[in-house]
């Protein structure tokens, strides 16, 4: 039997006893990790496993303050970040303006167009509205001066998404077509690949952050107030119920509604390439966000189809492609395209621009020469006649641009029901295509031409270049994004008790009570709130796209 065991502890090394002395002087960890005489790779692989293991399971974390000194450090830092940007001290920024900074200033105030739109039409539907359309009853009034024309552009929300869909058609084309202009096509198929990359994480990103924060808000009870208060008030004004997301039986059951919502709402978006997109619980009004993303990979397909065309045949494809989809009702395709064209030919205006600056100016080259005494005063009368012409035409240009501006405004002004009841948009509503919604028809066209006019209107385009116009410019998608959920949860609260226990919901009541919390908290706590979700959400998906463009991308090109 010795000899069999003998060959048995060859063969398999880990029978072989151990020396006594050895394993008392051993550690109780050189114990776990110690392998028995012939041992294996193997073996000591399992042994590292098993002794980190049980360190695994036996481990607690230790919550511990350092010093007092790490929690005030800590407080500090999150008291200053919650501080909004506009208030924190530091020198102005030192930007410098850049070719289309005032399309970010038109950006940000149509952002706020849409906010206030949401503010009144969740209160109130007078805003939908025209001045003088009659029908009035109890809850709508055609007879206020903010129905006019011109005045509702401050809040006409719908006119305001044309006009956001025109400048992703501009910015998004403006520097493809300086690398087709300057027919450098290899960075131009670079320049393409990377905004197609990160198209889809620049728009669906923040919102998936904007779900994270509603599943907590379902679960403070933080919606339907318009459901809970009418239940004692029936006679109270109804307002716009939108759908909210679903609360579960438990915290994960809202998590699971939320990450089923967002699924559908994101693959929607691959699938659903007609119509106005999927209305998501969470914030119905994102719908645009399907839009403009297909609306982009028609722009994106067309550039790329067009590249190395003849510059006018490339310029007439997509005016012609434009005008078309509009006339079929493809209005969102339609001002994508038609922006790409404003693109195209505003780069050709500043490139005109910057050759007539370069040129050496005849008169002035007239004048130095010009030096004899009989020659003098001759030289500088046709100076001043030249200067003043010169002035005369610029001021004629910029009044013919003004008036383009007014009618732009106009058309912006297309009331959203009762076109066909009050004078001129009667008119507009009767040559609107049969094909075409003749709301979207009119607002598209609207936003084309301002677009169009505010690049060459200087003192819009000055008033879009201030530092506040590029602020809101800047915060203009955090806006779009946030502002329904504070209207839908602080908003709703705050106005339904006004009316219920302040200002009543008759008369000038009724108005005062959605006016003075909007002004005094809504307003205010959503600009504050902007300025978190940029600074914490929008402006790091960013950096994260280009992160993962960067990881992905194959170096070898």
């Amino acid at each position: 039997m010795a000899s069999r065991d003998v060959g048995v502890e060859e063969r398999v090394p880990f029978l072989a006893p151990e020396s006594s002395t050895t394993q008392e002087s051993m550690t109780i960890e050189e114990k776990t990790l110690a392998p028995a005489p012939k041992t294996d790779t193997f073996l000591l692989v399992l042994g590292l496993i098993n002794y980190h293991w049980n360190n695994i399971l036996q481990y607690r974390p230790r919550w511990t303050i350092k010093s007092p000194r790490h929690v005030l450090i800590l407080a500090l830092k999150l008291g200053s970040w919650l501080v909004p940007s506009f208030l924190q001290p530091g020198p102005p920024s030192s930007d410098e303006l850049h070719e289309t900074a005032y399309l970010d200033g038109l950006r940000g105030y149509a952002s706020y167009a849409v906010f206030f739109s949401h503010v009144i039409s969740a209160y109130c539907n007078e805003g939908w509205h025209p001045y003088g359309e009659g029908n009035n009853n109890h809850f709508v009034q055609t007879d206020h001066w903010f129905q006019r024309p011109i005045f509702r552009m401050v809040y006409n929300g719908q006119a305001a998404i044309t006009i956001f869909f025109v400048l992703s058609g501009y910015v998004l084309s403006y520097k493809p077509y300086k690398l087709i202009h300057a027919r450098e096509f290899e960075k131009l198929q670079g320049a393409l690949t990377s905004t197609i990359f990160r198209r889809w994480s620049r728009l669906f990103l923040p919102v998936a952050a904007l779900w994270v924060i509603n599943i907590f808000l379902v679960e403070f009870n933080a919606f339907q107030w318009f459901a809970i208060y009418r239940i004692d008030n029936p006679g109270m004004p109804p307002g716009m119920i939108e759908e909210y997301l679903e609360r579960g039986d438990s915290f994960w059951g809202t998590v699971y509604n939320a990450f089923k919502d967002y699924f559908e709402f994101a693959r929607a978006t691959l699938w659903q390439w007609s119509g106005t997109g999927m209305l998501p619980k969470v914030d119905g009004h994102t719908w645009t966000l399907h839009v403009e993303f297909r609306s982009s990979c028609v722009l994106f397909l067309c550039l790329q189809g067009t590249s190395q065309m003849q510059p006018n045949l490339r310029l007439a494809f997509f005016m012609l492609s434009s005008a078309t989809a509009l006339f079929w009702g493809e209005w969102a395709i339609a001002t994508f395209l038609a922006g790409s064209a404003l693109a195209d030919l505003d780069l050709r205006m500043r490139r005109r621009r910057g050759q007539s600056r370069s040129s050496p100016d005849e008169f002035s080259s007239g004048l130095s020469l010009g030096s004899l005494r009989s020659d003098c005063r001759s030289t500088n009368i046709t100076a001043l006649k030249e200067r003043a012409m010169s002035f005369v035409e610029a001021q004629g240009d910029q009044l013919f641009w003004a008036v383009i501006f007014v009618w732009a405004l106009l058309f912006l002004s297309y009331p959203t029901v009762g076109a066909e009841r009050v004078a001129f948009y009667s008119l507009l509503s009767y040559w609107s295509p049969s094909a075409a919604w003749d709301l979207f028809f009119w607002l598209a066209v609207g936003g084309i031409l301002l677009v169009f006019v505010a690049g060459r209107l200087r003192i819009l385009q000055r008033g879009l270049e201030t530092p506040f116009s590029q602020y809101i410019g800047k915060t203009s998608f955090a806006l779009y994004l946030v502002h329904g959920t504070v209207i839908k949860t602080l908003g709703h609260y705050v106005v339904i008790n006004s009316w219920l226990h302040i200002t009543g919901y008759s008369g000038w009541g009724y108005a005062m009570g959605i006016v003075g919390p909007f002004l005094l908290l809504i307003a205010p706590v959503t600009v504050v709130a902007t300025d978190w979700f940029w600074r914490g959400v929008d402006i790091p998906t960013v950096r994260f796209g280009k992160w993962l463009e960067s990881i992905c991308l194959d170096k070898t090109l």
